[in-house]
């Protein structure tokens, strides 16, 4: 069974596949990327394919990231109020980080705080050598 592709066009115009962000072989590579970065040092890793990479980093929700790696928030409304903006804009831009599983929420009795969900967050690569995922010994369920 062949894995779903895409095709975008090339610079000649002509259409060329290239695998599906949830296709396992890719889901491999993020694992294993993860895996590999965690074994470094990076503690907790997230590695994100590039096309959810353009979704969910918008201006604005990395500013939030970056905050909320600075700061030890104790609120969405704090974190509203550190990036200047609006508690409703802000709480939006939370809810599409939490489905992306790049925050979650701490319940902290009457607030819920806003933390990130891993001490690293990259994007997959775009290119990389085959070799990087000689023989994986896990499965695509076990992508953080």
């Amino acid at each position: 069974m062949s894995e779903p592709v895409d095709h975008e066009p090339s610079e000649s115009g002509r259409s060329v596949p290239t695998p599906d962000e949830s296709s396992t072989d890719r889901t491999l590579l993020r694992t294993e990327y993860a895996r590999l970065l965690s074994a470094e040092g990076y503690g907790d890793v997230r590695v994100l394919s590039h096309e959810a990479a353009e979704r969910v980093f918008t201006e604005r929700r990395r500013e939030l990231l970056r905050v909320l790696d600075e700061f030890d928030v104790s609120s969405q409304r704090e974190l509203a109020r550190l990036v200047d903006r609006d508690p409703g804009a802000v709480q939006r831009d939370l809810q599409t980080l939490i489905e992306f599983d790049l925050v979650s929420l701490a319940d902290d009795g009457r607030a819920n705080r806003p933390v990130l969900a891993y001490d690293t967050v990259v994007v997959e690569p775009l290119v990389a050598p085959d070799t990087v995922v000689p023989e994986a010994s896990f499965t695509p369920d076990d992508e953080p």
